[in-house]
């Protein structure tokens, strides 16, 4: 019977480390997300148990959503807390485009599955794996967003074009205003183009 007392200490000393830890991450974030809802003219929604609070404004005709996630719900695993900026634009892009950071070390692949090359920008595909249909990719990496992409530090950055949607994903909750805002310009030249 030792062993049940064991697994529920456990269990109850899991469940109040991650409370506090969500509840730490909740605090940060609703604190920065205010300070960005003057400058946007936007809203905080606050967060709950479950949920991270979330910044909610328009801009250039799109609604914004800014916010943080604990874990994606991924089957394998790979992806745990992260933060994101997602667009809902005005009318469909006609495009459906994902760029995410390479893992340190791994060189570009012309021959994997879904990569588009694209002639002239090798050091960004150095860094960057482009997914896409190559005429709206080349429109999508002109060079104001290569070299936003390129200049960035956000861990492990993903940007997603898909239709009506703009996506930016970094890795982690954000710690400052300043990656918040990195990630909210990254969404929005990516809305612009």
């Amino acid at each position: 019977m030792d062993w049940w007392l064991a697994i529920t200490i456990l269990a109850a000393a899991a469940v109040a480390y991650a409370y506090r830890e969500h509840t730490r991450h909740g605090r940060r974030l609703t604190a920065l997300f205010a300070s960005l809802a003057d400058k946007y003219g936007g809203k905080v929604r606050p967060g709950s148990l479950l949920v991270f609070p979330q910044l909610r404004f328009e801009q250039d005709g799109g609604h914004y959503l800014v916010a943080a996630m604990a874990n994606s719900g991924a089957h394998d695993g790979a992806r745990g807390p992260f933060t994101f900026v997602d667009v809902e634009l005005p009318s469909d892009s006609g495009q459906k485009i994902r760029v995410e950071r390479r893992a340190v070390g791994r060189p570009a692949d012309p021959r994997a599955p879904g990569t588009v090359p694209i002639e002239g920008l090798h050091a960004f595909e150095d860094v960057f794996r482009i997914r896409g249909d190559a005429p709206a990719t080349v429109r999508f990496l002109e060079a104001p967003v290569r070299e936003k992409l390129m200049a960035s530090r956000l861990p492990r950055l993903e940007a997603r074009v898909e239709g009506q949607k703009v996506s930016v994903h970094m890795d982690g909750i954000a710690a400052s205003r300043e990656e918040l805002e990195e990630l909210i310009d990254i969404a929005s030249l990516l809305a612009r183009n």
